[in-house]
């Protein structure tokens, strides 16, 4: 009988257009393809989710219906109570990050207990054999605290995403108000972590990070990238073309702006007849009064082949963030070359000049793309470069995939 894995979610796989969810699609299409039975189940708040959840898993899709849990929490007074004693830690743990850290913590950090859905806890326990499970693998740190509703000898297993600690503060220091996005302090990123056997960092800095904050010999950390093979798709369009592919968070917004003020309204006095083609959930999200009759805005798109074939330059004019940027590696993944700011190429160091060209000065972007699109033979033989890092990556990353599922396995042998 083949082994099951299960797979816990704050965000949604579907419909794509965001990196994180690409990064999970690819994992779990691996996980199936070497025979295990998934399962997935969201913890996150949307009242539904698509319906090709149920025909991407070859598992269950659980409940995660906010409906199911009122009913649970009206015939279970022992969950009301919980539900309330979560909401007193919250304020205390609040006041304490004040008295600690300052008032930027208590606002912009989040306590492990916020995340804690005292309902979901009991759907997900409600639905699950908890000794039926090879492995669970946790999107996000701050879940972690599903790993308790399992067995000892299931391997636990969180994909970071990124770093949390302090993560807000990528924004204070640069003046601006931070998203809403996760944000813990080290302790509790350290005791979130330290939950888990096998540790997934998305770059080699991250990892360095993780293993000096568990400081344990318990937790493996590995660095585990992105999941996807090279392939050159073809460009099939006539008309030279600049693409963006983004989801709507306000990082990807504040970059294109970026993009539009500081080099697409100055690239165009050079003459050059170019066409700017912008896809993904950031449409959605746009400004159309900053666009001009040379912009398309394409919208969600169903696979690789559709948008990547639409141009041989990407951009990623992002101006801030942390983790691996999945935009930027897909499309040297899939052939593309990528003009990039310093934080649009974060873990991809190797690749810079391979197909990847990183600066945050507006004259050298506006300089590489009339290079580019003036005469970019030059640039051809970079791409057998790309797609050996990509591949090495690649096979990088399947091994770290082997080595974590057999994790108790090595653990016992010891």
């Amino acid at each position: 009988m083949a082994e099951k894995i299960l797979i816990i979610s704050p965000v949604p796989l579907f419909p794509g257009h965001a990196g994180n969810r690409e990064r999970i699609l690819a994992i779990c299409t691996e996980l199936m393809e070497r025979g295990y039975i998934l399962d997935f189940f969201y913890t996150g708040f949307h009242s539904e989710i698509s319906e090709d959840h149920h025909s991407f898993f070859n598992g269950s899709v659980l409940d995660h219906k906010l409906e199911t849990e009122r009913v649970q929490f009206g015939k279970n007074p022992v969950s009301r109570l919980q539900e309330i004693a979560n909401g007193l830690k919250i304020k205390i743990e609040n006041w304490l990050r004040y008295l600690q850290d300052g008032s930027a913590s208590a606002r912009f950090n989040r306590s492990l207990t916020e995340y804690k859905n005292f309902g979901k806890w009991l759907l997900l326990m409600g639905q699950t054999d908890q000794s039926a499970y090879k492995a669970v693998i946790i999107n996000y740190a701050p879940y972690s605290f599903y790993f308790d509703l399992f067995e000892d000898d299931t391997i636990r297993v969180i994909d970071t995403h990124d770093r949390l600690t302090d993560r807000f503060k990528l924004f204070i220091n640069s003046s601006r108000e931070p998203v809403d996005w996760h944000s813990l302090t080290r302790e509790d990123e350290k005791k979130a972590l330290s939950k888990a056997d096998v540790v997934w960092a998305i770059t080699s800095e991250e990892k360095k990070f993780f293993e000096e904050l568990i400081e344990s010999n318990v937790t493996k950390v590995y660095t585990l990238r992105h999941l996807i093979p090279f392939k050159e798709i073809k460009n099939q369009e006539k008309d030279p073309k600049i693409v963006m592919i983004g989801s709507g968070n306000r990082l990807n917004i504040d970059g294109l702006t970026w993009f539009l003020e500081q080099v697409w309204q100055k690239i165009r006095h050079y003459g050059l007849d170019l066409k700017f083609l912008v896809a993904g959930s950031i449409c959605e999200a746009v400004d159309e009064s900053i666009l001009d009759d040379d912009i398309e805005l394409y919208g969600r798109f169903e696979s690789d082949d559709e948008i990547y074939s639409k141009g041989d330059l990407f951009i990623n004019p992002m101006q801030e963030g942390t983790g691996l940027k999945i935009k930027t590696f897909e499309a040297l993944a899939n052939g593309k070359f990528v003009l990039s700011t310093e934080a649009g190429a974060t873990g991809l160091n190797e690749l810079v000049g391979n197909g990847l060209i990183c600066s945050d000065d507006p004259a050298t972007w506006i300089q590489e793309i009339k290079q580019f699109f003036k005469d970019n033979s030059i640039k051809q033989g970079q791409r057998e470069k790309t797609a050996e890092i990509i591949s090495q990556i690649y096979r990088q990353s399947l091994d770290v995939i082997s080595e974590s599922l057999n994790t108790k396995l090595e653990s016992n042998e010891l």
